[in-house]
C-alpha cells in the first residue's frame, strides 16, 4: 500500500484516526492537514491508531511530534494508541515511543458555551456571551487625520512617535520606526496588540513587519494618523458556524455584537478562522505629494484584493464599530455596507491556523502565542461594493470577540 488513508471514530470525548499506508515525507503533509481539520471541528482529544502504517519516516515523526505539542498547548491531547511493529521500532529507535503513546489524563473536560452563557442564533451562527465586566470600559485616544491620505498631504509635522504598552491597543497608518525621516517611504498600515507592533510597508514590498517588545526592547512607532484604544473588556463572545454554509460577514458579525450587548458604539478585539478577507493596504507612503488615488497611478500604489484571501487562516482583528455618529470619530470610520448605519475602522493580522484554548482562553496569552509563529499579511478590512465585480466584505468561520463599550473619546 503506498497511500496513506483514513477511517475516524468518535468515542465519547475521544476520537480515533485509524491510519494505514506510509507516513513519509510525501503524505506527512496530509496527515497535518486532516488533524487540523478535526481540531477545527472541535475534536480536542485525538488518538491515533498506527498499526495499519507500514512505513514511518523522519518528516512523519516530526508531524507526530507537531500535533502533540500543539493540542497539549491548548490543554487537548493526542496520543498513538496503538501501533505496528515497524512503527514501535522507529519510535523506540530515536526515543520517541514512550512519550507518544502516553495519554495525558488530565486533559480539560470540554467545556460547552451553553452550559455558563447566554445564547444567540443568528445567520446559521450560534452566540455565547461571557460577561467579564459590566463596569469595564474603553477610553479612545484619536491622532492625526486620516482624510489626507487621499491627497498624500502627510508631512513631517504631521507625524508623532508612541510605543506598545501592555493590555492596549492602535490601529492606524505609521512605521515601525523612530522618526520621520527614517520612515517616510514606508508608511502603512500598522496594528498593535499590547508588547506587538506590525505594520505593512507601503515600499512595494507587501511583506508585513513586526516587533515584539522584550526586556529592554521596546516597539516604537511613527505613526500619521491613529486610533488607541486603552481599558478592560466587558464581554467575551464566543461564535461559530451552525447551519450556514458559509462564514459570516463582518458586518452581520458586528450587528449580532450589537444586539447582544445593547452597545451602540465599542471596541472589538477578535481572534478568528477567517472565511475570506477582503482588504486593502497601500504600495505607496503617502507622503509629500504622491500620486495614489489616481488613475493610472491607484492600480500599482494600492493593494486591493480582487477575491476573498487567506481562507482557513488565524486572524487578529482591532477596530472601532459605531452606529452613532461622533464628530470627533467620523473621519476615522466608514459604513461596514454601503447604506449600513453601521460604521467602523477594522485592520486584521493574518497568521498560520493554530487551535485555541476553547476552555480558558486568555487574550493577550493567545495574542502572544500567534506572533509566535508567522505574520503573513496585514489588511484595512474594506467592503467591495462595485457593481458584478464587487467581492463584498469579509467573513469568518468561528472565533472569539472581546467586546468594550466607549467611555470617552479624545482627539489630540
Amino acid at each position: 500500500m503506498n497511500n496513506l488513508e483514513f477511517i475516524v471514530e468518535y468515542n465519547n470525548e475521544e476520537t480515533v484516526l485509524k491510519c494505514s499506508g506510509r507516513l513519509d515525507a510525501n503524505r506527512a503533509g496530509y496527515l497535518n492537514e486532516y488533524i487540523d481539520k478535526l481540531v477545527r471541528e472541535g475534536h480536542y482529544l485525538i488518538a491515533l491508531d498506527m498499526t495499519g502504517i507500514e512505513y514511518l519516516s523522519s518528516a512523519g515523526i516530526r508531524s507526530l511530534i507537531t500535533q502533540s505539542k500543539n493540542l497539549q498547548a491548548v490543554s487537548g491531547c493526542f496520543y498513538i494508541s496503538a501501533m505496528s511493529d515497524n512503527v514501535h521500532e522507529v519510535l523506540k529507535l530515536v526515543g520517541m515511543a514512550e512519550m507518544l503513546s502516553k495519554r495525558n489524563n488530565k486533559v480539560e473536560a470540554k467545556t460547552k458555551p451553553e452550559d455558563s452563557c447566554c445564547g444567540h442564533d443568528a445567520h446559521g451562527f450560534s452566540f455565547y456571551d461571557a460577561p467579564l465586566n459590566d463596569k469595564a470600559s474603553m477610553e479612545i485616544t484619536l491622532y492625526g487625520k486620516p482624510e489626507k491620505v487621499m491627497r498624500s498631504d502627510f508631512k513631517a509635522e504631521d507625524a508623532r512617535l508612541f510605543q506598545s504598552e501592555e493590555q492596549s491597543f492602535s490601529i492606524g497608518l505609521g512605521s515601525i520606526g523612530e522618526s520621520y525621516e527614517e520612515c517616510k517611504e514606508r508608511f502603512g498600515e500598522y496594528l498593535v496588540a499590547g508588547k506587538n507592533m506590525a505594520y505593512i510597508p507601503g515600499d512595494g514590498s507587501q511583506k508585513p513587519d513586526y516587533i515584539v517588545s522584550s526586556g529592554l526592547l521596546i516597539g516604537k512607532l511613527t505613526e500619521l494618523y491613529g486610533m488607541h484604544f486603552k481599558g478592560d473588556f466587558s464581554h467575551m463572545l464566543h461564535f461559530e458556524r451552525k447551519g450556514a454554509m458559509s462564514g459570516i460577514g463582518v458586518s452581520q458579525l458586528a450587528d449580532c455584537i450589537a444586539q447582544l450587548t445593547g452597545y451602540d458604539q465599542y471596541v472589538l478585539v477578535m481572534i478568528a478562522e477567517s472565511d475570506g478577507l477582503t482588504g486593502t493596504s497601500l504600495n505607496v507612503s503617502p507622503v509629500d505629494g504622491a500620486r495614489i488615488f489616481t488613475y493610472p497611478e491607484v492600480i500599482e500604489a494600492v493593494r486591493f484584493t480582487t477575491e476573498p484571501v487567506h481562507e482557513k487562516m488565524q486572524t487578529l482583528s482591532i477596530g472601532y464599530i459605531t452606529k452613532k455618529s461622533e464628530a470627533a470619530a467620523d473621519s476615522f470610520v466608514r459604513s461596514l455596507t454601503p447604506g449600513s448605519s453601521i460604521k467602523g475602522h477594522i485592520h486584521t493580522a493574518v497568521f498560520p491556523y493554530m487551535p485555541v484554548n476553547k476552555n480558558s482562553i486568555d487574550l493577550y496569552q493567545t495574542i502572544d502565542a500567534m506572533f509566535n509563529t508567522s505574520l503573513m499579511d496585514l489588511l484595512h478590512l474594506t467592503n467591495d461594493s462595485r457593481e458584478i465585480k464587487g467581492i463584498g466584505e469579509s467573513h469568518f468561520i468561528q472565533g472569539f470577540c472581546w467586546v468594550a463599550p466607549v467611555h470617552s473619546i479624545q482627539k489630540i
